[in-house]
């Protein structure tokens, strides 16, 4: 598996290449600019392992990512354990994971300068947090070691819990531990997709067909379970991006059942399947057929952009050869949802993610991300226009868990 020492309750915080890149953060050099709070836009949370092993997370304003070197240098606000990093608005959710099961809300105060909001606490990790409405957020427990699905509301402004409301995973599914990959909210329903994972050897035996679990928003009363066996089980272990909406509430649901993102087995074709906004089923005249465009390759990650586009990363390896547990090898590309087209990014490394949520950040036409090359991590800004790449900052870290701006 990853280089770090898993468990079922750890979300995934760094594969094997990160883990043996060995960075500054707190005591870098003096030549580093520190960050402006007052003109810095964006914010990088930055893991720096100790020498104990221990991650430590460092969330630090930044006024410019393409130039000079970016590290911590004892700035910004430091969470140490596993933290999961979500931009919502104008605050980013860090979500605790192992023995920190809280959720902060990280923005900025009057002076520009990062504030904490809130400190809530929860019996196990949240899965996720999404967006329901501009005054509602709702986040998800789904652990393998509880027989019952919780969904929590949660106001943004106070980082609080307004309301419970909970499922027995036998709603859902017969068998045991489904894991979480995605949850989109659209209309008057709220969707969540799940596979299932082994809780004790983490194997995959069920890959057959994709599921979904359809809910009422904002009763969140449980509807049905919708299947499609044109494809296998939707997400994967920790990328969170199984589920994406667009405009118009359509959701688009990824299937790859890659060895590199947790899977032991393969059974179906890698593809997207659709449900349309306001729509309890899968769209049958819709199929995004990744296999056969991609010439037997898969989408790992996907972020959407906007106007039918996403930013994807793509494992170039076919799934028989993806060594298990790598989230590697990627190669990024924006891919048109409408027009079912795959446009790779020139100037792109070929690299490794880091078997999490991806750390992107959207700005305009631009998507700015951390790549690891050798033993630097650089970030790179790209035009989804021209589909190209520029070369921007080292970062002194481990590796990037976020990247957003405020």
């Amino acid at each position: 598996m990853f280089s770090i020492k898993y468990t079922r309750k750890l979300v995934l915080p760094v594969l094997s290449l990160c883990s043996a890149l060995l960075f500054s953060s707190c005591d870098s050099n003096d030549d580093s600019p520190s960050p402006d709070a007052t003109e810095s836009a964006y914010v990088m949370s930055l893991a720096v392992q100790g020498s104990d092993g221990i991650f430590s997370y460092y969330t630090v304003p930044f006024s410019d990512l393409m130039t000079g070197s970016l590290s911590a240098k004892g700035q910004g606000i430091e969470q140490s354990g596993y933290f999961d990093f979500t931009q919502i608005g104008k605050t980013i959710y860090s979500i605790g994971g192992l023995d920190d099961v809280n959720v902060v809300g990280i923005s900025k105060n009057e002076s520009g300068e990062l504030k904490q909001i809130g400190n809530v606490s929860f019996p196990n990790s949240l899965s996720d947090i999404v967006k329901a409405d501009d005054n509602t957020l709702i986040g998800v427990e789904m652990a393998s070691t509880s027989d019952v699905i919780k969904f929590h509301t949660i106001s943004p402004n106070t980082v609080t819990v307004t309301n419970t409301k909970q499922h027995l995973v036998s709603a859902i599914t017969n068998l045991k531990a489904p894991s979480y990959s995605g949850m989109a909210i659209s209309g008057n329903y709220l969707y969540l997709s799940y596979y299932i994972s082994d809780p004790t050897t983490y194997a995959t035996p069920h890959t057959d067909k994709a599921q979904i679990a359809v809910f009422t928003y904002p009763g969140l009363e449980f509807q049905r379970v919708i299947e499609d066996t044109r494809t296998g089980p939707i997400g994967g272990f920790n990328t969170k991006s199984g589920l994406i909406e667009d405009e118009q509430g359509n959701v688009y649901a990824l299937s790859h059942t890659n060895p590199a993102n947790g899977y032991s087995q393969v059974t179906n074709k890698p593809g997207i399947l659709r449900i349309k906004s306001g729509e309890t089923s899968f769209d049958q005249t819709y199929f995004f057929d990744v296999d056969q465009i991609t010439g037997g390759k898969t989408i790992s990650h996907l972020k959407y952009l906007g106007n039918g586009k996403a930013f994807a990363e793509i494992n170039t390896a076919a799934r028989n050869q993806q060594a298990a547990w790598t989230d590697g090898p990627l190669k990024s590309a924006i891919i048109d949802l409408n027009n079912k087209t795959i446009n790779y990014i020139n100037g792109l490394p070929e690299h490794a993610g880091n078997g999490r949520r991806l750390a992107a950040l959207q700005e305009g036409k631009f998507v700015y991300m951390a790549i690891p090359e050798e033993s630097s991590i650089f970030v790179y800004r790209i035009d989804t226009e021209t589909n190209t790449a520029t070369k921007g900052a080292e970062v002194e870290a481990n590796f990037v868990a976020g990247i957003s701006k405020l």
